[in-house]
């Protein structure tokens, strides 16, 4: 939901929610949630992004290359309570504008991800969250 005083709005890919959810529930246990690790890194990316407050290192968070000048990150996303090291944790991709914050897509190396079909995910989806954006 948006919060009209808020610099940003964050608004995401269906199927990003639902990885998450698939995520969560298979690799978290009984005290973390989707929408509670939603939230938690909504409010990091807020606090790294429009409050000028960096809370996030290279490792954790960088700018996307190969997405025809669209402002895209991947992060690292952390699950509370699930014990993953850094290098299990899953992997995202959201756009950044200066209103809104949307995620695209997420895998993980626990999962034998590769990184070009997540890219791949991360670009068609950018489309339709652009598509979207237009209306919202």
């Amino acid at each position: 939901m948006h919060d009209p005083s808020s610099p940003c709005c964050f608004l995401h890919h269906p199927s990003f929610i639902k990885e998450l959810e698939e995520f969560v529930g298979k690799h978290g246990n009984q005290d973390a949630s989707s929408s509670e690790t939603v939230d938690n890194i909504q409010n990091l990316l807020f606090t790294h992004f429009y409050k000028k407050s960096p809370m996030f290192t290279p490792k954790h968070l960088g700018q996307a290359q190969g997405f025809s000048g669209f402002t895209v990150f991947w992060i690292h996303m952390v699950i509370p309570n699930s014990n993953l090291s850094r290098t299990q944790l899953p992997k995202a991709y959201f756009y950044k504008t200066d209103n809104h914050i949307c995620f695209l897509c997420l895998d993980s190396h626990i999962q034998n991800y590769k990184d070009a079909k997540l890219r791949a995910i991360a670009a068609e989806r950018l489309q339709e969250i652009i598509e979207v954006l237009k209306t919202h």
